[in-house]
């Protein structure tokens, strides 16, 4: 046998997809990743061992002798497969895999020397890690990491029985590690860790053809279920964990074939978890196995075309013997994005429209209405891919799909025609009526690119069809690209910066680099994370102060935007002016937005202090933090405050004209403040609110005493409570942007006060700051423009 023979008998005996396979990014790593990452985190702040590790390396050293051999034989099969592996997809011309299985041993080994630099406070040597000698790092085991980073990542390359045998090496290997006493039990669990970081974070970058099926898992699918098929090919549009293929049955007609593979279930539940985050609707709930994906698509398209909605034909649905859900379609259907404008006549465009009723009448809502997903059977204008469509069909969801057809025609017709269409199909005040789900918030990522190539903005569509139909148009400002805002937002990012510059030049960085020479980066990694928590319950308590209901996600990427907002502004103001905005952008009237904003700050400070007074009158701690006032002096501030409201007051009673403007305002604000006030009542925006605070505070203390403790000072949570919400009050009051220099000078006079030394407490503040406050703003700046991208502010 030739040696090209024996690649090709590779190719075809091991390997579950076909060379130059397409790579997609694959759900599936996402939430390996995550965990993973998150556990290594906690295993690095926890070493070194604690007594109950202790105890379990002491029972696995109490075995007996005699088996030892074992387990170096385990272990020894863990390092020899990993090269068998690289040297079969180099023998079998795997180009892709054998790169990814070489840089992700690249990455695991780094990973790993990381970890043990910031679990044991110094870098091992490189010789001692790759030989496991008897100087090697207990932590992590890196043998262990680079072989476990190689089986995982050619892993899902290979066909199921190779899989399995995958697994029941890396469980030998990685038991023989154990048994074996080279490291520590974390540092064999930390290793297997870094590799499930490094194979995954690997496949993500590249991509990967595994847990796909081609062409000819396909062709086998479909004579499992009895389907005769030709000229089959793969559909130039595909997406992650489903195959889409084209063919013809033994009639010549068209097929549209789904063959949903390993990757479907994982795609499905990441879009779930999105969605929930994300959106409003979460969409329809999760199936357990991809047949029941197949079959539930099957079962709605069925219903959809019983009500005499045009849609494909239903062959066959159900589970192939490789445990992949096949769902094969019948119908020559032509795509509302493949046809010129001209073609889409008026009939047409209303025919879309009746076609949406009927769906809806037979209680569906499709939920990914595009020029995709819209299309024409003859001359009727129907629907296909019922994947996402749900059979709960409330109004909000049927108005959603009702702004999505409106926008989807505009993409193909212009703006004139589709609106033309919608208000001959619904009237004025059916258009009326699906304003407020006109945003972006409302499209899908495809009728999103659709609108972008179009030249079409959601906010110039629904100021249109507010004219066309003589409806109040919302009092929202749209953001362009290129505004006086966007000017404003560069001038904010080079204040900030300034403001880093010069509160980094008046720093002892010498003194800096001394106290932290001692620290435990276990706690300080651990005291990084905890900083970035406390946006989530401060997420939460916007979400209580607020009579709408909001999904989470937006919220939070508002609290970022916030952190990026307070670097040039005093953080009250910065808070309520992003609060506002954000709550006009999700419907909520101007008067009720502001009232809103001014809920959320305004009880933050309303605990902050009630807090503060309570901690001082019942607890030991006491607040001895002497700072000295800007220049001028507190009073000096507040008597201009005073004089300002008492001259505004003054000039309302007597000038007339603006004691008009103020009353006209108040008589059409009001109800709306009384409304923004009523959600006080409801007791879970109540909780949401009080106890969305009160988590926000103790996240902020706990963070700052997690870098006390790194460098070596415990500070109760009762002082660090009491040290940090006065000086929050304090620098709110102090219009310097962000409190910069005063937040420090307090923190750092506070933790002295506790029992820190000066040079200690500096550096605790220091790295407290720059984890809240000085990199927070780097994903806030990303936050803002992704907000303003999807008209959210």
């Amino acid at each position: 046998m030739s040696e090209s023979d024996a690649a090709a008998r590779i190719r075809m005996s091991l390997f579950s997809s076909r060379p130059g396979a397409r790579r997609f990014r694959r759900a599936t790593d996402v939430i390996l990743l995550v965990p993973a990452l998150v556990a290594l985190a906690i295993l690095v702040a926890a070493y070194p061992p604690g007594p109950f590790e202790r105890a379990v390396a002491a029972a696995l050293n109490a075995l007996p002798s005699w088996i030892n051999p074992i387990w170096a034989f385990a272990f020894d099969l863990f390092w020899l497969w990993a090269l068998l592996l690289v040297v079969v997809v180099a023998v079998a011309r795997r180009g892709a895999a054998a790169l990814q299985a070489v840089v992700s041993a690249v990455l695991a080994l780094a990973v790993a020397l990381v970890s043990a630099r910031l679990a044991s406070g110094g870098w091992p040597d490189l010789g001692d890690a790759l030989r496991e000698s008897s100087s090697a790092p207990a932590f992590p085991a890196v043998r262990v990491a680079l072989a476990a980073s190689v089986i995982l990542t050619i892993g899902p390359y290979l066909i199921r029985p190779a899989q399995r045998v995958n697994r029941l090496v890396l469980v030998l290997g990685f038991t023989g590690g154990l048994f074996l006493d080279h490291a520590s039990p974390s540092g064999n669990l930390a290793a297997l860790m870094v590799a499930v970081v490094a194979s995954s974070a690997v496949r993500l970058a590249f991509g990967t053809a595994a847990g796909r099926p081609g062409l000819a898992e396909v062709g086998v699918a479909l004579g499992e279920l009895g389907i005769e098929a030709k000229h089959v090919e793969l559909a130039e549009r595909q997406t992650a964990g489903v195959v889409l293929a084209h063919g013809l049955d033994a009639e010549g007609r068209r097929l549209a074939i789904k063959l949903h593979g390993r990757d479907a279930y994982d795609n499905q539940l990441l879009e779930k978890i999105w969605r929930f985050l994300w959106y409003e609707d979460a969409g329809p709930p999760l199936r357990l196995s991809r047949g029941q994906v197949a079959e539930y698509e099957a079962f709605v398209t069925l219903l959809a075309r019983s009500f005499d909605v045009p849609s494909y034909e239903v062959l066959r649905a159900g589970t192939t013997s490789g445990d992949n859900g096949l769902l094969v379609l019948r119908g020559d259907a032509r795509q509302l994005g493949e046809l010129a404008a001209d073609e889409l006549g008026d009939e047409l465009l209303g025919r879309s429209w009746s076609s949406l009723r009927l769906l809806h009448r037979a209680r569906i809502v499709h939920r990914h209405l595009d020029p995709e997903t819209i299309v024409l059977f003859g001359d009727e204008v129907g629907f296909v891919d019922f994947g996402s469509a749900t059979t709960a069909a409330s109004e909000d969801r049927r108005l959603t799909d009702r702004a999505q057809l409106l926008v989807a025609t505009a993409t193909c017709c212009g703006v004139e025609r589709s609106l033309a269409a919608a208000v001959e199909a619904l009237g004025a005040d059916g258009v009326g009526e699906l304003l407020p789900y006109l945003q972006s918030a409302a499209l899908e990522g495809p009728l999103q690119e659709a609108a972008e190539r179009s030249g079409i903005d959601v906010d110039d569509l629904r100021k249109e069809a507010a004219l066309r139909v003589d409806a109040k148009e919302p009092g929202l400002v749209r953001l362009r690209r290129v505004t006086w805002g966007s000017v404003i937002q560069i001038g904010l990012l080079l204040l900030a910066a300034t403001a880093l510059l010069s509160f980094a030049t008046g720093i002892d960085w010498h003194e800096f680099r001394v106290a932290v020479g001692d620290a435990v980066w276990g706690w300080i990694a651990v005291g990084a994370i905890v900083a970035q928590t406390p946006r989530l319950t401060q997420s939460a308590s916007t979400l209580g102060s607020v009579a709408a209901d909001l999904r989470f996600g937006p919220v939070y990427a508002m609290q970022l935007a916030t952190g990026y907002m307070n670097l040039a502004l005093p953080s009250v103001a910065a808070r309520l002016t992003i609060n506002i905005r954000f709550f006009q952008r999700q419907g909520v009237p101007p008067a009720a937005a502001v009232t809103a904003g001014g809920i959320d700050s305004f009880a933050s400070m309303v605990i902050q202090t009630i807090l503060l007074v309570l901690l001082l009158l019942f607890s030991e701690a006491s607040l001895d933090v002497d700072l000295t006032a800007p220049s001028g002096g507190l009073l000096v501030i507040l008597l201009v405050l005073v004089g300002l409201v008492v001259a505004a007051v003054v000039a309302v009673v007597v000038v007339r004209r603006l004691r008009q403007l103020v009353t006209g305002r108040l008589r059409t604000w009001w109800p709306q403040v009384k409304s923004a006030l009523g959600t006080l009542r409801s007791g879970s925006k109540l909780a949401l609110l009080v106890f969305g605070s009160l988590a926000t505070e103790a996240l902020f203390a706990t963070a700052l005493g997690l870098f006390a403790l790194g460098l070596g000072s415990h500070v109760g949570l009762t002082d660090l409570l009491v040290i940090n919400i006065s000086v929050s009050l304090l620098s709110s009051f102090i219009p310097v942007p962000g409190g910069i220099g005063v937040t420090e000078l307090g923190l750092t006079v506070g933790l002295t006060s506790a029992g820190m030394d000066e040079a200690s407490a500096l550096a605790a503040v220091l790295l407290y700051r720059i984890s809240t406050f000085y990199l927070p703003p780097i994903w806030g700046f990303f936050a803002l423009r992704w907000l303003q991208r999807r008209s959210y502010l």
